[in-house]
C-alpha cells in the first residue's frame, strides 16, 4: 500500500513539473516565434543575456537600478534596455532611435499609424493608458510628448 501511495505522489509531484515548465515554455515560445523577430533594434531581443546585448549594441551602457531591475542606457544609441535581476536576461527595451523599429514602428510615426499597427498585431488596451497595449504577457508602449507622434517605442515583459 505504501508503495502505491509514493508511486502516486512522485507521478503528482513530476505531472507539477511538466506542467510548470509547459507554462513557461509556452510564454517563451509566443516571445520567440511572434515577438522577438518583430524587434528590429540593433539585435536586442528580449530574454537575450546582458553579455549578447553588450555585443549586439558595441558599446558599454550606463547601468542604473530600476523598479523590475536594472537596465542600461545607451545615450548615442538611444536606446535604454532593462533586465531581469534574478536572471541577467532582457526584459524590456525602449528605443526612441529613428533606426530602429518594433511591429513596424520607428520613433517618429504618427501615433495614428502606430496605433491601427498595434490593432492589427492583436494588442488591446492595457488598463486605461492610451499608450499601453498587452498581449499574452507581452506589454507594447508608445512614447508621446506631444500626443501626435511616437517618440519612443517600448516592448516588455509583464513584470
Amino acid at each position: 500500500m505504501k508503495s502505491r501511495f509514493f508511486k502516486a505522489l512522485s507521478f503528482m509531484a513530476l505531472a507539477t513539473v511538466l506542467a510548470t515548465a509547459g507554462c513557461s515554455a509556452l510564454g517563451n515560445s509566443f516571445v520567440e516565434k511572434e515577438v522577438n523577430p518583430k524587434v528590429d533594434v540593433m539585435g536586442v531581443k528580449l530574454y537575450m543575456e546582458e553579455e549578447e546585448v553588450e555585443k549586439a549594441v558595441g558599446v558599454k551602457g550606463e547601468k542604473a537600478m530600476c523598479i523590475n531591475g536594472y537596465e542600461y542606457g545607451y545615450i548615442e544609441e538611444n536606446l535604454n534596455i532593462g533586465f531581469n535581476i534574478d536572471t541577467d536576461e532582457v526584459r524590456r527595451i525602449t528605443t526612441k532611435n529613428p533606426e530602429t523599429s518594433i511591429y513596424g514602428m520607428h520613433p517618429g510615426i504618427s501615433l495614428e499609424k502606430a496605433y491601427e499597427i498595434i490593432e492589427s498585431e492583436g494588442f488591446e488596451k492595457y488598463q486605461d493608458d492610451k499608450y499601453k497595449f498587452v498581449k499574452e504577457d507581452i506589454i507594447l508602449s508608445v512614447i508621446s510628448m506631444k500626443g501626435s507622434l511616437a517618440d519612443g517605442i517600448s516592448i516588455e515583459i509583464k513584470p
